[in-house]
């Protein structure tokens, strides 16, 4: 009897694994799941894509007045690339802290434009400027309250242009966090049907943003060397650029892209910056604290919460912030999520109970949706370094034919490798994801 219950859970769990489509012969370069997240996809393996795209940059007015220190804002902007023929509309969505025309950003756009689609790129609530400019709350990291002010966004921006296109269908995508919002969005626009969302595309989510938030916040922890407990960012960026300083060459200049990265990383594996694991683990940790040290910063002078500023504190236009700049670097996203966030949403929903507040900003709360949806497709990475334990298992689970994940690619370093652009147009064009 045991050895057939063992036999019987063997087969589910191998049906289960085969259920989610594995690309074969995948050659994606680059090895290490933390030098993948860091260099992303080199020209030589990328789609060939013409240089420029004829896209257009838009503002959309700020909905609130703000302290006189965010004087310098003067709105959310938003970039459109239109076809001159009728075509799909794709709303693409930034990662965590990222905007519009972040590299990312302008990759998938740049992309999609090339095969047909009118895209419209919308910064991450978690970046600065949508913080400020377009977030209700002034506070992100709650996904519901996020995808409303997204989801305003996105009414704007396509208000914007709409006399200047022909559009045949909506569709969605996102990367990282972007992912996880693109699939509320579309949750949301299937109750409301301002657009009528008929393909989701989520590349590389999180299933839960508060896990992977405190996965992120090791790696600064355990990766950027400490003195007395404080990660001493500064001097651990000096090495950094001193090693790929080695591999400066004059007639080709040093640009920090994908490119000059790729060759620091070929040409020096058995030493320099990529020969220690925590060099370049520590750096996707500090990009992370650097976007969530801008949230804590703002969020705490907007809301006067006094977290890190007084809340009585005025600021005068040129007045140095490099104190408030080091104590908000200091603070972990988890940190900000337990003192700030937590509290401001446990007065808004005072029927939730704090552990019903951070499944709702997960897939958990849509797992409906998300399962019911023969539309929705999800691409992530066997070695996706912001999932937590078992939380590929779940997706997979969940998913079911419609996960691709590929073998390598760290987290999102992979996007604009060839096989995985196809795999994107293919699904978004009506054909299946590989």
């Amino acid at each position: 009897m045991k050895k057939t219950i063992v036999m019987l859970l063997g087969s589910m769990l191998t049906m289960q694994v085969l259920s989610a489509n594995t690309p074969a012969n995948y050659q994606y370069p680059i090895d290490d799941k933390y030098d993948a997240t860091v260099i992303g996809t080199p020209l030589e393996f990328s789609p060939k894509l013409p240089e420029k795209i004829p896209s257009k940059v838009y503002t959309i007015k700020s909905i609130d007045k703000l302290p006189e220190i965010f004087w310098y804002d003067d709105g959310l902007q938003f970039s459109a690339a239109l076809q001159d023929h009728q075509a799909p509309l794709v709303f693409n969505i930034a990662g965590t802290g990222a905007a519009y025309n972040s590299a990312k950003m302008i990759e998938i756009q740049k992309l999609l434009f090339h095969e047909g689609f009118h895209v419209i790129n919308i910064s991450s609530p978690t970046y600065l400027d949508f913080l400020l400019t377009a977030s209700a709350s002034h506070m992100p990291g709650y996904a519901p309250d996020d995808t409303q002010d997204i989801y305003r966004v996105m009414q704007q921006a396509y208000g914007r242009v709409k006399d200047d296109i022909e559009v045949s269908a909506f569709h969605i995508t996102g990367y990282s966090l972007g992912a996880m919002h693109a699939a509320f969005i579309a949750d949301l626009d299937k109750r409301e049907k301002k657009f009528n969302i008929q393909k989701v595309y989520m590349i590389n989510p999180p299933v839960s943003l508060y896990n992977s938030a405190v996965v992120l916040d090791k790696l600064t922890a355990n990766d950027i060397p400490s003195v007395d407990g404080v990660p001493q960012a500064g001097s651990f960026l000096d090495h950094v650029i001193n090693e790929l300083a080695q591999d400066y060459k004059p007639d080709q200049g040093m640009r920090l892209d994908s490119d000059f990265l790729y060759t620091a990383y070929k040409e020096n594996q058995g030493d320099g910056v990529f020969s220690n694991r925590h060099t370049a683990a520590g750096l996707v940790g500090f990009s992370f604290r650097l976007s969530s040290g801008a949230i804590v910063f703002a969020s705490d002078v907007i809301n006067h919460v006094g977290y890190i500023v007084p809340k009585d504190k005025v600021f005068t236009r040129n007045e140095s912030l490099m104190y408030y700049s080091h104590a908000s670097s200091m603070v972990t996203f988890q940190e900000y999520v337990d003192d700030m966030l937590m509290p401001m949403l446990l007065k808004k929903y005072p029927k939730k109970s704090r552990d019903e507040l951070i499944q709702g900003a997960s897939l958990h709360s849509i797992e409906k949706f998300l399962m019911s949806n023969p539309n929705v497709h999800v691409a992530t990475n066997r070695d996706e370094i912001i999932l937590a334990d078992g939380e590929l298992a779940y997706l997979e689970k969940i998913m079911k034919d419609k996960i691709t994940v590929y073998p390598k690619g760290g987290h999102c370093g992979n996007i604009n490798y060839t096989v995985n652009a196809a795999d994107m147009v293919s699904f978004l064009k009506g054909g299946n994801a590989q």
